[in-house]
């Protein structure tokens, strides 16, 4: 099979096909149905085309669509992972051989991922459920599984599909449907708002900070400073891949820095809005000149103020630091990671691997401690 080639199957209603490559996908037509699925920019085929020219490991697509009649209706992005830095990890402290290659849906760098149908055809969630299973086999991938998929309604079907899970990490999300900035901080009491409005401004000073993307290198300098001082292998995030994203996410950035006096830029919130959804994915930080993030919360009300004053629904804040991202009103999402076999044995050994997998994982203030090499 080649990068472009194509195969096709009917399951139920829907008729679902396999595609080996982005470039061989209507790129409109599947951020179509993203945005009407109400998925998010990690989704979107700008991203996947990202991870297709830098891939952070060894990964085939493997990306299946759902059509109704000739009608595409859902997506579920896919990779044949033969090495992923970040799924080691999570094997190893799970105690799990996966022996071999898994096709996975579709990466746990995302902040969600797992299949996508328009409203109207949720049961096209299930016929690519079914070709996930089938292109396992056909690629002998003994396991397949579902990265970062967020609590809720497709958790429940993917344990109706025999899926073993494990909560591995938390997100934190917002609303921003507020009709004013003061609108939106009424959440806090009177005296809270009035210390936290404080904090925001102390940590604001001696710093510009503004909705502005940072440059590349900048990026991808400040990024790997922050990883290094939290003793995360950049690895999990290469540099080619995050010159990548920066290129093919361009349409989509919506990025906050922080510059000092010296006009050097010293903290970056990575973000991109796809729909009405703003994702801020990649904290980067000076660690050279700041020994801890001082700017950190006058750009989080920054990131919250340009939500509310523009078209944006919600934000993701990402992984870690609940603390301070429950101070800026986000509540937690549970993202787990699904695993299935076909093999009854092999089934009951993956359950056991995701209950040891949450119980080693598991870190103060509901967040999952996947810091050292899944950031």
């Amino acid at each position: 099979m080649t990068l472009t080639d194509s195969t096709a199957a009917v399951t139920g209603r829907y008729r679902t096909d396999l595609r080996t490559s982005v470039h061989a996908i209507d790129g409109a037509e599947w951020n179509r149905v993203v945005a009407q699925a109400g998925g998010t920019v990690f989704h979107t085929w700008e991203w996947l085309a990202a991870f297709e020219d830098a891939p952070p490991g060894g990964f085939e697509p493997r990306h299946l669509l759902a059509y109704r009649d000739d009608v595409l209706v859902g997506v579920c992005p896919a990779y044949v992972v033969h090495d992923c830095p970040r799924l080691a990890y999570l094997t190893e402290l799970a105690q799990l051989d996966l022996g071999g290659p898994v096709l996975m849906a579709h990466s746990l760098a995302a902040l969600d991922g797992g299949p996508l149908a328009v409203p109207g055809h949720e049961d096209a969630l299930d016929s690519l459920l079914g070709a996930l299973e089938e292109t396992a086999r056909e690629n002998g991938a003994r396991t397949w599984a579902v990265a970062n998929a967020p609590a809720g309604a497709l958790g429940g079907r993917l344990m109706r599909h025999g899926y073993a899970t494990a909560h591995i990490t938390t997100s934190y999300r917002c609303s921003t449907e507020a009709e004013s900035v003061a609108d939106y901080w009424s959440f806090e009491s009177g005296r809270l708002r009035r210390k936290l409005g404080k904090e925001r401004r102390v940590s604001g000073r001696g710093y510009t900070v503004a909705e502005e993307p940072a440059d590349a290198a900048t990026l991808v300098r400040l990024v790997h400073s922050i990883l290094k001082d939290r003793g995360t292998p950049t690895d999990v995030l290469p540099e080619a891949f995050l010159y990548a994203l920066k290129h093919r996410l361009a349409p989509y950035e919506r990025t906050v820095t922080a510059v000092d006096a010296a006009r050097e830029t010293v903290g970056v919130f990575a973000g991109w809005q796809f729909a009405g959804t703003w994702s801020m994915w990649l904290a980067g930080l000076d660690t050279e000149r700041l020994s801890s993030f001082v700017p950190y919360r006058a750009m989080a009300a920054r990131l919250i103020e340009g939500a509310v004053t523009t078209d944006v629904t919600s934000i993701d804040l990402g992984r870690s630091n609940g603390a301070e991202k429950r101070k800026l009103g986000a509540h937690p999402v549970p993202l787990y990671l699904a695993l299935n076999t076909s093999d009854r044995s092999d089934r009951a050994a993956l359950h056991a691997a995701c209950r040891r997998l949450e119980q080693r994982c598991q870190g103060p203030d509901d967040q999952l401690d996947m810091i050292r090499r899944c950031c």
